[in-house]
């Protein structure tokens, strides 16, 4: 019997692991005693961990201050992800392009072990917009294509991540047909205040799910009317050079439509989490 990845852990990776990720978080730079505090590590364990991390050049110390920060082949690895991904290389002009069209932030959102991250993302050159997304990540209920992903996750995975019945586990499971169904999601200033987010799944070989196409604008100028369907124009261009059938998916989306109206139907008069 296959062995859950999980067992294979090895405990001092992870520690490793977590205090990049904790010196990626911070502004400037953090000392061991912080560091300590948040990872709950003992700060023997902490420095040993962060002098390990210096000499490999994953982590600088300030010699003045003592503190740490991230070290510069932490951005050779970011790097190495972006020349490697075909994802982010077929995304990059698709999302440049979309954000031209829309004048709005436009991101690539991937969901990972309960985290949304935007491995790509592009700035609206509009005096007011909203941020890019990119080198950031947040819990994926929490964020409008972090739901959107976790909709579209096998059902046991799903039945899993949805068990600790939060209010955010409640939306997805309200919406979840509607979210199957169509791809998409519109979020109008819930999860975040004055932004409205529009998302549209993207999918690759034999229609797999593999991130969204996530577009971000003030409420006040969004027209969701005019973005969706330049939002779906993208995100059926970069899953068709993904490899998905587009014609394929159409047909089969239509079948699952069809099959599951009247459960479509109950579940629209729910209390919806986001306009459409």
């Amino acid at each position: 019997m296959k062995r859950e990845k999980a067992n294979y852990l090895i405990q001092s990776v992870s520690h490793a692991l977590d205090v990049l990720e904790e010196l990626a978080k911070v502004q400037t730079e953090i000392g061991v005693t912080e560091l300590s505090k948040r990872l709950k590590l003992h700060k023997n364990n902490v420095f040993r961990l962060l002098a390990t991390l210096e000499l490999r050049g994953y982590a600088e110390q300030n010699k003045d201050t003592e503190d740490y920060r991230l070290g510069v082949k932490a951005l050779q690895l970011g790097q190495a992800y972006l020349a490697q991904s075909a994802l982010v290389a077929r995304a990059t002009p698709i999302l440049k392009a979309l954000s031209e069209q829309t004048g709005e932030t436009v991101s690539l959102a991937v969901l990972q072990n309960g985290q949304v991250q935007f491995p790509v993302s592009v700035e609206s050159k509009r005096p007011v917009r909203a941020h890019a997304r990119e080198a950031v990540s947040f819990p994926a209920k929490q964020n409008a294509a972090g739901r959107l992903l976790t909709a579209h996750l096998s059902d046991a995975v799903l039945g899993e991540v949805l068990a600790t019945n939060t209010p955010q586990d409640a939306a997805i499971k309200n919406q979840l047909n509607e979210l199957r169904n169509t791809g998409q999601l519109i979020d109008r200033g819930i999860v975040e205040a004055d932004v409205v987010a529009v998302t549209k799944i993207v999918r690759g070989n034999n229609n797999l799910v593999v991130g969204a196409i996530e577009v971000l604008s003030p409420q006040y100028r969004a027209k969701t009317e005019t973005m969706l369907p330049l939002i779906e124009q993208a995100a059926s261009a970069l899953s068709s050079s993904l490899g998905a059938s587009v014609k394929g998916l159409g047909a089969a989306i239509e079948r699952e439509v069809s099959a599951q109206q009247p459960a479509t139907q109950a579940t629209s008069q729910q209390p919806q989490q986001s306009g459409k």
